[in-house]
């Protein structure tokens, strides 16, 4: 990409009678303001490399599509431009302050939405946060942002916020009452204990979650296992990146991700697979550009669908869905064939090799073109491309996971890596791209059935003497059930009661007519939450939280980064901190826990958690400090796997994977299409955050199912019409966009909208070494609505 100043041919602009260009609702730009520094065309070409500006003839911005509509250029209104103005002739629409902003307060966060972390400022007025800055404090962001960072931080002080506990005083045909908060502490506590009671403690359950601070996933998997007396706790990370922690595991023997953003920016060639980079993780996404222009680096991107970081690649692979696992062993054949194999990493730090290179014998690339469509010349390329790199660098994402061979496929990517010796040094290494805003730190604070805190064994008798000892009461022993397991036990009656914090499961579960179903056969749902969502709906008890703007904490983002979030505002009526609420139930159970506020949480799980032992809130201003950080004078770990891998032998293992078929659904008579599902820019998990924001919402005011063309004449569609796609769970009705970005034979239909939620649609089918769902493969068809 040139990102050089261009220069507009047209007639010069005159600041006294043009119009301003306009990204509605989110800047414009007023020329009568502009000093024609063009600060704004350098960094949308230099930082974020849009191109979206140009200059004319007299020296002022213009839009490179002659317009003054910011949408008929490739902006993605990440508000950079506006961040670097000096003069407020790039004006934020969305700010709603009255104050000069140096006469504000500010209050310096991280972003509550995807898991890159962005540290942001607020600036607030009266009590209400008016407007919304990047930081340049964190070396997660240096100082950009995204759409929503930027623009969709309105949910906060959004109407519909829940401000008052609601309680079902008839049982469950009567309405949702506010009651005082002792009401609904007591009876809470009432009902669950009498479950437990009647049932066993194993027939309650909690849903933890990834939008909730660290402090707020402690406590609440300690009320889960000290006053329900169960290991019956999942997060939303079951439904993810589950597949790529069993897969690191195995192969590297822990479930971090081992690179930093540094290393991004460091890393000479890329290998991003089934992650649609510059949508879901566009900070992430800034910096491979960064590394790919500034420093010559290849990128290889691997996916289906023709997303916007295929513009960008050296080479794009397009294999047939669900058939990673060939194409990565493709990678391989070639790198070991041609001798780019790192053999002195390998000796030194590896084990199996025999076995794994004996199962990539059939893996040449006219077997695996058969298998994939993938062109043997180009899988070559590919395989050349990282195989000969200084600094080879692994990014994936759901594309990976969300498959019944999941595992396997996190696997292929981890073999690469040890392959090529691309870890434990700056500027390498593989990050599995995480989705929300906390599910790492949700995941260590483990938020799960199968370990404790920091990932120790819940069947390891010293491991649970640690907590009892802290705790003063016995651990369950055994690993219970999952999320998925959870939803399916309560359809069959043997769950009773759960306890769901900051999560949707009517909107992100596979199979949500099935997910109503149990969720309406509960003897009792208490569900805690910012706003009355689908699955709050359903509840006996609803709590009110506050947000991340109105408590203090810390979240870990996909870089193994703690950071502080801080208060900037109060809650809205009586909603209250997570962490306040759950100390509160539990103590009402007859399990009391109490702190004075979430800095003596940390400090106590930093007493039991050896990888977080360093942190303290006083040490986490600025970048915060990254995992594993063993006492309070380590200053955190950028890199892992340096010297060795934390497995028993040290080394690192390969593992032979094939490209099996698992039972998969596949397109037959009845469903000829295969239906992929996924996240959109501006948009974010089941919408009950960004949905809210009017600006997020005025752009992708509802789903479109993308079609191919061919598919498009095949089945009567045309570009903006209504068509149902129904697949063996059920159907939705929807707009139609036609686009080559999705290949023919596929559907593609973003999760965000629960007006026609695509989980209406998904299998519960699921990866069984992880659990996790298969949303990327779904049998489906699609047809006009007259």
């Amino acid at each position: 990409m040139n990102v050089s100043l261009k220069t507009d041919k047209s007639g010069p602009v005159d600041p006294g009678l043009a119009s301003p260009l306009v990204s509605w609702p989110f800047f414009q730009l007023e020329f009568e303001k502009c000093i024609k520094c063009l600060q704004c065309v350098r960094i949308c070409n230099e930082v974020q490399y849009r191109e979206v500006y140009t200059v004319d003839s007299s020296g002022y911005p213009v839009l490179v599509s002659g317009t003054n509509d910011f949408r008929d250029t490739q902006c993605n209104n990440c508000g950079q431009c506006v961040g670097v103005c000096p003069t407020g002739a790039l004006k934020d629409l969305s700010d709603t302050g009255v104050l000069p902003k140096n006469l504000r307060n500010k209050t310096i966060t991280t972003c509550a939405y995807c898991g890159v972390g962005c540290s942001i400022e607020l600036e607030t007025e009266m009590g209400k946060v008016v407007a919304v800055n990047p930081s340049t404090t964190s070396d997660a962001n240096i100082g950009n942002l995204c759409v929503k960072g930027r623009f969709g931080m309105d949910f906060i002080h959004h109407p519909e916020r829940l401000t008052q506990p609601l309680i079902r005083r008839g049982g469950k045909e009567s309405s949702l009452q506010p009651v005082s908060w002792d009401e609904a502490i007591a009876f809470t506590a009432k009902r669950l204990n009498e479950v437990k009671a009647e049932h066993g403690a194993h027939a309650l359950g909690g849903f933890t979650s990834a939008r909730a601070s660290n402090e707020e996933n402690f406590v609440f998997q300690k009320m889960t296992r000290c006053a329900f007396g169960t290991n019956n706790i999942d997060h939303c990370a079951r439904l993810c990146h589950m597949a790529s922690a069993v897969a690191l595991k195995k192969a590297v023997g822990s479930s971090a991700p081992s690179a930093s953003s540094p290393d991004v920016r460091m890393a000479t060639a890329f290998i991003v697979c089934g992650s649609n980079t510059s949508v879901t993780h566009p900070v992430i996404s800034s910096q491979v550009f960064k590394a790919r222009y500034e420093s010559g680096a290849k990128l290889i991107v691997i996916d289906p669908r023709r997303i916007e970081m295929v513009g960008h690649a050296d080479v794009w692979l397009r294999p047939r869905n669900g058939t990673n696992v060939a194409v990565l062993n493709g990678i391989a054949h070639i790198i070991w064939k041609e001798g780019l194999a790192n053999d002195e990493f390998i000796e030194a730090r590896t084990e199996n090799w025999q076995a794994y290179t004996k199962n990539l014998e059939k893996y040449t690339p006219e077997y695996v073109e058969e298998i994939t469509d993938v062109p043997k010349e180009r899988l070559h390329e590919a395989a050349m491309m990282y195989g000969k790199a200084e600094r080879g660098m692994l990014l994936w994402g759901m594309g990976i996971t969300q498959h019944l061979s999941g595992v396997d496929g996190a696997l292929a990517m981890a073999n690469l890596s040890l392959l090529s010796g691309h870890v434990g040094k700056p500027g390498t290494g593989f990050i599995p791209l995480r989705g929300q805003s906390n599910v790492q730190g949700c995941s260590d604070m483990q938020g799960q059935h199968n370990n404790l805190p920091g990932y120790h064994d819940i069947k390891d008798p010293k491991d649970r003497a640690k907590f009892e000892k802290a705790w003063g009461v016995p651990m369950p022993e055994d690993e219970f059930l999952t999320m998925i397991e959870m939803e399916e036990a309560a359809s069959e009656g043997t769950i009773k009661a759960l306890y769901i914090m900051g999560e949707n499961p009517m909107g992100s579960s596979p199979d949500t007519q099935e997910v109503e179903h149990g969720l309406r056969k509960l003897e009792f749902l208490v569900v805690q939450d910012l706003f009355l969502s689908e699955t709050a709906a359903l509840a006996d008890v609803v709590f009110p939280a506050a947000s991340f703007a109105e408590k203090d904490g810390t979240f870990t983002n996909t870089e193994r980064r703690v950071q502080l979030i801080r208060k900037a505002v109060e809650p809205p009526g009586e909603a209250r901190a997570d962490w306040e609420i759950i100390c509160d139930v539990a103590t009402a159970m007859g399990y009391p826990m109490s702190y004075p506020g979430a800095s003596e949480i940390m400090d106590e799980i930093a007493s039991l958690v050896p990888s977080y032992a360093g942190m303290r809130f006083d040490r986490l201003d600025g970048s915060g400090l990254q995992w594993p950080c063993f006492d309070y004078d380590h200053p955190g770990t950028r890199f892992l796997y340096e010297d060795s891998f934390p497995t028993a032998s040290g080394r690192g293992l390969f593992h032979a994977v094939n490209q099996e078929d698992v039972g998969e659904e596949v397109a037959d008579d009845d469903y000829p299409l295969n239906l992929n599902t996924g996240r959109l820019l501006e948009h974010y998990h089941t919408g009950t955050m960004s949905r809210r924001s009017r600006g997020l919402n005025y752009i992708r005011p509802e789903g479109e199912v993308e079609v191919h063309p061919e598919d498009a004449r095949r089945y009567n569609l045309e570009n903006g019409c209504m068509g149902r796609i129904a697949t063996r769970r059920g159907s939705v009705d929807v707009k139609v966009f036609v686009t080559d970005r999705t290949a023919e034979g596929a559907l593609f239909y973003p999760f965000h909208f629960m007006e026609a939620p695509a989980n209406r649609l998904t299998s519960a089918r699921f990866d069984k070494a992880s659990q996790t769902p298969a949303y990327k493969r779904t049998a489906a068809r699609i047809g006009r609505i007259q």
